[in-house]
């Protein structure tokens, strides 16, 4: 009997024990964001000789937070040496380029937005340090901003890679939200730049993601430079559909891009009938331009109409405009127009396409966004009219 009591109360002992390794630790839940409390070296610091940057929180940071779950993506160094190597000590994070600072050289190091606690309470803003393992620090970098050229928008979180030629120095950055970066601090000299959007965060530019590139010098001065990213290729635009409008208008359409540097003429086209006989192009647009032109061509006829005491035509209905907020900036757009692969042929008035013909388009040395020319042709048919008719029903 006693042994039964004894074993009774040592059930009951294991019991409270099991019940008190489940509780959770005493205080309220954290519910703000880590801070950080301290970095070494400190930002503006030369003549340094520390082999690793230091971030302290102040609170116990997740180990696989970070863009894409990877803590070395959390972190850009600049410039940077194949990769990031990172090490977690709780409350502090470690952060070197995996072949360690060079000398005499300026870095930038940047703790991106994302980092997480335990709680999962996550840094909104990031934190630059500025230093150098040199003497001094360099006073010029590069500045710009990255577009998506096709949506005319800014392009958010767009990698941007600047070398310098002399001795192939990779420096990188990432785009704000508005577009802009600033990547440096560069001693002068040439760079060759590379901005792309970079969808699955992993900083290397992938098939079918959007990209620009452009030379550079820092001289006397720190640059501002727009790079424009958008899918390109070395292969030449050819002519691949024709449509017609009107017997005035055709719509020419390529399989690539066309340069809006080199822009299209009239003497980009040659047209000719089935007998041989020439067409007269006399005014090439774009989509973009016919559409202004003719909104521009409706307003003025209902200006005029109203002003003549008659009643305007009703205009079909439309999607309004976002009302803009007095004191509000219009988004910056990028400085040329986005490439487009359509083009409108308008012909002479004296030299219209006629119904059951057939027509040879010639697209003269179309441009690609990378240099390549090339010509190449169509045939379109202008159909007949069609001059049936629904028989009447009978009442």
């Amino acid at each position: 009997m006693r042994r039964l009591n004894k074993l009774i109360a040592f059930a009951g002992a294991v019991g409270l024990a099991c019940a008190s390794m489940g509780a959770p630790p005493g205080g309220p839940q954290r519910k703000v964001p880590p801070t950080i409390v301290k970095v070494m070296p400190e930002s503006g610091a030369v003549n340094v000789r520390d082999k690793s940057v230091v971030f302290e929180f102040d609170a116990i940071v997740s180990d696989n937070a970070g863009r894409a779950g990877d803590l070395a993506n959390a972190f850009l160094i600049s410039p940077h040496d194949d990769g990031t190597s990172v090490g977690w000590h709780r409350e502090r994070i470690e952060v070197r380029p995996k072949r360690g600072f060079r000398p005499n050289t300026a870095y930038t190091v940047t703790l991106l937005p994302g980092i997480a606690d335990l709680n999962n309470n996550v840094m909104r803003v990031g934190k630059t340090i500025t230093f150098s393992t040199g003497a001094s620090i360099p006073e010029f970098a590069v500045h710009g901003r990255v577009f998506d050229w096709l949506a005319e928008r800014i392009a958010v979180d767009a990698v941007i890679d600047v070398v310098r030629r002399s001795d192939s120095l990779p420096y990188v950055g990432l785009s704000d939200s508005s577009g802009q970066f600033t990547v440096g601090p560069l001693e002068p000299g040439s760079y060759f730049m590379r901005a792309f959007i970079d969808n699955n965060h992993n900083r290397v530019l992938d098939q079918n993601e959007l990209w620009d590139t452009v030379g550079t010098s820092v001289t006397a001065t720190s640059p501002f430079v727009e790079l424009r990213a958008v899918q390109r290729d070395t292969i030449a635009p050819r002519l691949l559909t024709l449509a017609h409008r009107d017997s005035l208008t055709l719509t020419a359409s390529f399989d690539r891009l066309l340069d809006p540097l080199l822009p299209l003429t009239p003497t980009s086209f040659r047209i000719q009938a089935s007998d041989s006989s020439p067409l007269t192009v006399a005014r090439i647009r774009t989509p973009a331009q016919d559409q202004a032109l003719r909104a521009a061509t409706d307003s003025m006829t209902r200006d005029s109409i109203a002003r003549a005491g008659g009643v305007p035509p009703v205009a079909a209905p439309s999607v309004p405009a976002p009302e803009r907020v007095p004191g509000t900036v219009s988004p910056p757009k990028p400085l040329l127009p986005a490439p487009t692969r359509d083009v409108i042929i308008l012909l002479d008035e004296r030299s219209p396409l006629r119904a059951g013909l057939t027509y040879r388009v010639t697209a003269l040395n179309a441009r690609g966004l990378l240099g390549p020319v090339h010509t190449s042709d169509r045939v379109i048919t202008i159909p007949l009219p069609d001059t049936t008719t629904a028989p009447l029903r009978k009442p």
